[in-house]
């Protein structure tokens, strides 16, 4: 059981170390920039195990080859992150369909907090087609009738949100959210909206108090969402 867990744990890492190069790519691909593991300082293409930044953290100090500079933090973070949820899939998984549904869950939420997080979009390219795996994979487990209820209702609620606030809350988080309901059904999404809300509140009102953030400043709000919908998926459910 370890020793599968730990398997599980590697190809999670190296699932992170692909996700590493989309979302590099995603803000640049205008620009003409590929899919290609490069070093965000110097642009040389990394190599091998090189592209893994988890080993160049224990083996060369985090460091490129190439020039020296320091590999940034989110780069591994992505890493690891993306591992330790594939464990949990692993662990909270049931049955081969649903855990290939928990699998792309995963790779689906995993750019889109770190892309928010930085550029403050939630890319159509992640969540269009997620919405429809979330279908396909929620018929598949015979519970099309819940992910369509959590597809309305989630994408619905802050859609309205959206148009109230007037960029309080973005379309991009209502796609999100409209994912998440095609994945997780009704009942999950609504979980998982709650705890967004409740982090995306606490974590504002500290930022404010703090003086870290003022009250005009953008906050991105996928984040929170997603928090939500990982611990709904592979904590709570």
């Amino acid at each position: 059981m370890v020793w599968r867990l730990v398997g599980v744990f590697v190809l999670g890492v190296l699932a992170g170390s692909m996700l590493n190069r989309f979302i590099y790519w995603w803000p640049r691909q205008e620009e003409g920039g590929t899919l290609q593991s490069a070093c965000p300082h110097c642009g040389n293409l990394w190599q091998g195990l090189e592209q893994i930044s988890l080993w160049g953290l224990c083996f060369s100090g985090g460091r490129c080859h190439y020039c020296g500079d320091h590999i940034p933090l989110r780069y591994v973070l992505v890493e690891l992150m993306t591992g330790i949820l594939f464990v949990l899939v692993a662990l909270r998984g049931q049955g081969a369909l649903d855990l290939i549904r928990l699998f792309l869950f995963v790779l689906l939420l995993v750019p889109l907090f770190f892309i928010d997080l930085k550029h403050h979009r939630l890319p159509n390219i992640l969540t269009m087609p997620g919405i429809a795996l979330g279908f396909a994979l929620s018929a598949g487990l015979g519970q099309l009738k819940s992910a369509i209820a959590g597809f309305v209702v989630g994408g619905g609620v802050l859609f309205l949100v959206a148009l109230i606030t007037r960029g309080g809350i973005g379309m991009g988080d209502a796609k999100l959210q409209a994912m998440v309901g095609a994945f997780l059904g009704l009942r999950l999404m609504l979980i998982s909206l709650a705890i967004g809300i409740i982090l995306g509140g606490v974590v504002g009102l500290v930022l404010l108090l703090f003086q870290i953030r003022g009250r005009k400043d953008m906050i991105p709000y996928g984040p929170f969402l997603i928090t939500g919908a990982i611990l709904a998926s592979l904590v709570i459910a």
